[in-house]
């Protein structure tokens, strides 16, 4: 029997920057509010769906691309960035207010709005303790703050 390299096979199909996960549920509640809610992995999209985030969508790790961005782009003004308060994924949501600014992104009137979880909590963990309106007070306050320094 031959060995078949399978790696190769995964890695030529699958192309992790110009995916977001959970889009296909998503978009229909982020055309409704015209926002999204970005979080770090698959987990936590289903967590936030289960609590009534629906217009939550997730990206493999912290990874997110001009790609991405302007997938979401076509479907809302507000990107709420809700990565883990953790190296990578305060790195990630750098990263991705670098990229807003380097393409002028927010020239085309979407505004990127990163959040601040608590140190050691993503959004399943906040969901489990706080239930719904623990994420919900995190976006508000993080929107005052962004409107406050804009």
């Amino acid at each position: 029997m031959q060995k078949r390299d399978v790696g190769y096979f995964w890695h030529e199909s699958f192309d992790k920057g110009s995916y977001l996960y959970g889009l296909n549920w998503a978009k229909e509640s982020i055309l409704r509010y015209k926002k999204v809610i970005v979080v770090e992995g698959e987990f936590d999209v289903a967590s936030m769906h289960d609590f009534g985030f629906t217009m939550t969508v997730g990206v493999c790790g912290s990874a997110f691309t001009l790609s991405q961005a302007s997938l979401l782009a076509r479907y809302c003004k507000e990107v709420y960035i809700m990565f883990d308060n953790d190296p990578s994924g305060r790195d990630g949501t750098k990263r991705i207010l670098k990229l807003c600014k380097n393409y002028y992104l927010e020239s085309y009137g979407i505004k990127y709005i990163p959040t601040y979880l608590p140190i050691g909590k993503d959004p399943d963990k906040i969901l489990k303790t706080e239930g719904a309106r623990g994420i919900r007070n995190i976006l508000v306050k993080s929107k005052e703050e962004v409107n406050f320094w804009s």
